[in-house]
């Protein structure tokens, strides 16, 4: 019986080795590798979103554009709703040109804060905001 328990205890020992040994420690570096950040449209200082000729008008300086594509404005009313949108076709060339997108004429322009919403892709670049005094009563 005695041998037969330390065989057993043997086994054991070389089982719990032999598994042991085939285990590897998880290696996780503890500082990750430095990912290159994204290159995102971006509006210059000069962009503003102005009340011309009692419409609202949008203008935007491209101060940098990584890759072509549709650079998407959405208008929204003091409501809170989307008034309208629109957008215009930009390229790396464009780099330091300006844009004008105004309201289209078939929008009511309303008093309260009126907001346009600019976006490059899935990102949005910048939001405006311009606020519409209501009219004085004479």
């Amino acid at each position: 019986m005695r041998g037969l328990a330390r065989a057993r205890l043997v086994a054991m020992a070389v089982v719990l080795g032999a598994g042991l040994s085939a285990c590897q420690p998880l290696y996780l570096p503890l500082v990750p590798e430095r990912l290159p950040a994204p290159e995102l449209t971006q509006l210059g200082d000069g962009s503003s979103l102005t009340l011309q000729g009692g419409v609202p008008t949008l203008r935007l300086v491209l101060a940098r554009v990584p890759e072509r594509g549709w650079l998407a404005v959405q208008w929204f009313a003091p409501d809170g709703r989307e008034a309208a949108s629109d957008s215009v076709w930009i390229a790396p060339a464009d780099e330091g040109e300006g844009r004008t997108l105004t309201l289209p004429a078939r929008v009511a322009v309303t008093p309260g804060e009126w907001r346009a919403v600019v976006s490059f892709g899935h990102d949005i670049v910048r939001q405006f905001r311009l606020e519409l005094p209501a009219a004085k009563a004479p």
